[in-house]
């Protein structure tokens, strides 16, 4: 302020803040007090005010970028949602937290094929491709109108929005079914399943396919005879039980055969999915007994977000159906191989592929999450628990 026409100040005294002291830098005998120590530091010259705002500014821009993710999720929702209560519900987050990623362990799908191309692939292990559809095409490609295929792969291998279940594993696909998700002819499937085993020497054959309407998959079509040859061979199947609702005669084939683990889907809240298919008792005119009641597990199967076509401007959609079960499944086994397959693959040798095979489903039945006893003709032995599976496999072994 001015006083007199000269620049004074005013300052609040130490012991009374609310009386104010007028400082006249003009005034005769004024001497500004100066510190008899110096500070052996020294900061940039330039105004305490603008120095002061600039740190503010600072840590307000530190705040904004570290609340963002936050900011963003509650004003506009995830840009790219995702369904991790899916991994995490059958512990495979957890079972992949001890380490475990499906490193060395070998799954061929059997579906529509793959576009590698999307961008949750870029880091995937791929192996080989046959296209069926196609067989002048070398290139991998998805046939689907709805990108199935794709849909499964991510399920398995993505790391982009979301990781998959077992995003270590080498993938193989053959696409052997056509752009509406049916068998292009009699001996597709069947003829894929032996290029799985024979060609691409494959752990895990993953089959998110089946269905009496497919006449590929007849009792005494080449798909059974390729499956039953690739069981002999120590390679282990994965396939869906089907979406044909509770009046079904039985889940799908090649599900229903004894040495392949049916998958049957299930909601978030462990319940069956509404159009999942029920087991039967007996089959061709055998009576089922355990460990191979069919389905033998379910897992999440109802609005399960994964890769899609990679043209998109959000490349991820939702699928239902135990198609989308199976891959969880398969996820899971390629886990548990790859931490005790050595030793699976040791009974297999000195005893036989059929033992070891049961040791597996064995441990898989008596690991199911249920609040049952025995098994359910839609649900299996319950939905699955990789952690507790691979825990009695691992006590199984011991």
């Amino acid at each position: 302020m001015r006083l007199d026409g000269r620049r004074v100040e005013l300052l609040p005294e130490p012991d009374e803040p609310g009386m104010m002291t007028v400082i006249d830098r003009e005034a005769p005998g004024y001497e500004p007090y100066i510190s008899p120590v110096e500070s052996p530091l020294s900061v940039p010259q330039g105004s305490p005010f603008q120095t002061w705002r600039s740190g503010i500014m600072v840590v307000v821009l530190s705040i904004l970028v570290l609340s963002y993710p936050l900011v963003e999720s509650i004003l506009f929702g995830p840009l790219i949602p995702t369904s991790e209560w899916a991994f995490e519900d059958t512990e495979l987050r957890n079972l992949q937290d001890i380490g475990l990623d499906g490193s060395g362990i070998h799954v061929c799908m059997v579906d529509t094929g793959v576009d590698r191309s999307h961008p949750a692939f870029i880091d995937a292990k791929f192996g080989g491709f046959l296209d069926l559809v196609n067989p002048e095409n070398r290139d991998f490609i998805d046939h689907g109108i709805d990108y199935h295929g794709t849909m499964m792969a991510g399920l398995l291998i993505a790391e982009d929005a979301f990781q998959g279940g077992a995003p270590g594993v080498t993938l193989s696909v053959a696409a052997a079914l056509g752009p509406t998700g049916y068998s292009i002819d009699d001996g597709a499937v069947g003829q894929a399943i032996d290029w799985c085993w024979r060609v691409q020497k494959a752990d895990i054959i993953s089959l998110s396919l089946g269905g009496e309407a497919d006449p590929s998959m007849a009792i005494s079509g080449p798909t059974v005879s390729a499956v039953e040859d690739a069981l002999a061979s120590g390679a282990y199947i994965v396939a869906a039980a089907g979406n044909r609702g509770e009046n079904s005669s039985d889940v799908s084939i090649p599900g229903a055969m004894e040495g392949v683990i049916s998958v049957a889907a299930s909601t978030r809240t462990g319940d069956i999915w509404v159009d999942g298919s029920r087991g039967s008792a007996v089959f061709e005119g055998d009576v089922r007994s355990d460990p191979n009641l069919k389905p033998e597990i379910a897992s999440p199967g109802q609005d399960i977000i994964s890769t899609n076509d990679p043209e998109l401007g959000v490349p991820y959609a939702s699928s239902s159906g135990s198609s989308v079960s199976t891959v969880f499944v398969t996820a899971a086994l390629a886990l548990i191989l790859e931490a005790h397959g050595d030793k699976l693959q040791i009974i297999g040798e000195e005893q036989s592929v059929e033992d070891a095979r049961n040791l597996l489903k064995t441990a898989l039945m008596e690991s199911a999450n249920s609040d049952y006893e025995g098994h359910d003709d839609r649900l299996g032995y319950g939905v699955l628990d990789a952690l507790e599976w691979e825990r009695s496999v691992a006590e199984s072994l011991s």
